[in-house]
């Protein structure tokens, strides 16, 4: 489905867009605004066992810096008095992040913004549903995606209601287990037991059975008034430790369509979301793996191919930047070089994890990597903004 736009949407100019939190989706959305006239300014954020510092702007499209706040949904009074004065001092129309957390408490607290500040966010009660992995799963059922059978581990349990091995184990929430992971493919019970004890985990761990084959990622946007401006589908041509490195654009299966704008409806999502979905390399059917309500890790690639998620993210809030950006030029397929670089080194220390794809000897992969950093162009790395390309490949996480 091609983006679109309604002429008769009443828009409101913006000017100036406050960020929380900063990294490979703050970026590329940052980047659009800025193409498109939009002055942006950032207030970093920190996990809640470390000490706030005073940090450098990460790229040169930033603006005004706040000190830092937490991350996640808690977060002390006094940042909302400061996230809110900063907003006041820098007069921000927008103010969005892609951390799952801050947005829902933004949502939460949408009128200590609201109406001069346009909190760019699901509603709180939508945001805090789908913060529930099981719930997802119940809702992309109603929504006709196919569903892997799905067993939740509480903290503390030892996984005993897992029925299928092996299982792939992932967190349910960000920055919910330690030592943090992705994935981890368990082989059977004595090793799911032997993996959860070295774990401390405060959000249910999902368990589903373990299949090969690429992720097909779905990216929309949804307005305010319940339209769908825009779904694009996607296709991992590489995956590294269970994170998409390389993807291009491919069709959109009708019966995807209609599964995405019907889970976009029945929870009430608003602005960018994507969903993350696996395809079975032997039978080719896919399955649903969990949806995030917010920019991820693959919107700048996607904006590299050619899906202006920024532009179509404040079209769905009702903003509209002060001038049209460049047209964007769709590049055939996009990457991680930073990753690929390290996936090119660990080709020659150890064989492929169970999480890769497509699956090689390690010299296929150190080839692979090779020719996909010499043709394949990244997906931040930009001329137009140098020092924010050093902080990606210096840093390139969370700030």
């Amino acid at each position: 489905m091609r983006a679109t736009v309604d002429a008769s949407m009443r828009m409101r100019t913006v000017r100036n867009l406050v960020q929380m939190g900063f990294w490979a989706p703050s970026m590329a959305f940052l980047r659009r605004c800025n193409e498109a006239g939009i002055a942006t300014h950032l207030i970093p954020m920190h996990a809640e066992e470390t000490t706030p510092v005073a940090t450098k702007k990460p790229s040169a499209v930033i603006g005004r810096m706040s000190e830092s706040v937490p991350l996640g949904l808690e977060k002390p009074t006094q940042a909302l008095e400061q996230a809110v004065a900063f907003v006041r001092a820098v007069k921000a129309e927008a103010i969005s992040s892609d951390d799952e957390g801050t947005l829902g408490w933004l949502a939460r607290h949408r009128e200590s913004f609201e109406p001069e500040c346009r909190v760019m966010a699901s509603s709180a009660a939508a945001i805090e549903r789908m913060m529930r992995k099981s719930e997802q799963s119940a809702v992309a059922r109603k929504a006709g995606f196919r569903v892997l059978p799905t067993w939740l581990i509480a903290p503390g349990e030892d996984g005993a209601a897992v029925r299928e091995f092996p299982v792939c184990v992932r967190p349910t929430e960000m920055h919910s287990v330690e030592p943090e992971f992705k994935a981890e493919r368990v082989e059977d019970r004595g090793a799911l037991e032997g993996f959860l004890r070295g774990l401390r985990w405060t959000s249910a761990l999902i368990a589903q059975p373990f299949l090969v084959g690429p992720n097909r990622v779905l990216h929309g946007v949804r307005g305010e008034d319940g339209r769908l401006l825009g779904l694009e589908c996607f296709r991992t041509v590489c995956k590294h430790r269970g994170f998409a490195l390389t993807i291009e654009r491919c069709e959109l299966p009708e019966d995807l369509s209609r599964a995405a704008e019907r889970f976009a409806a029945l929870a009430d999502l608003r602005g960018a979301f994507h969903f993350d979905l696996l395809e079975d390399g032997g039978t080719g059917e896919i399955y649903f793996l969990e949806v995030n309500y917010r920019m991820g890790g693959t919107t700048a690639k996607v904006v590299r191919l050619g899906f202006d998620e920024p532009m179509l993210a404040l079209t769905a809030f009702g903003l509209a930047p002060p001038r049209e950006p460049r047209a964007l030029t769709p590049a055939r397929r996009v990457t991680g070089k930073r990753m690929l670089a390290g996936r090119l080194i660990e080709s020659l220390r150890r064989p492929a994890g169970a999480l890769d794809y497509p699956a090689s000897s390690r010299w296929g992969r150190f080839w692979s990597s090779a020719r996909q950093l010499a043709t394949v162009p990244d997906a931040l790395l930009s001329w137009r903004d140098v020092r924010g390309s050093l902080w990606y490949l210096r840093r390139g996480g969370r700030m």
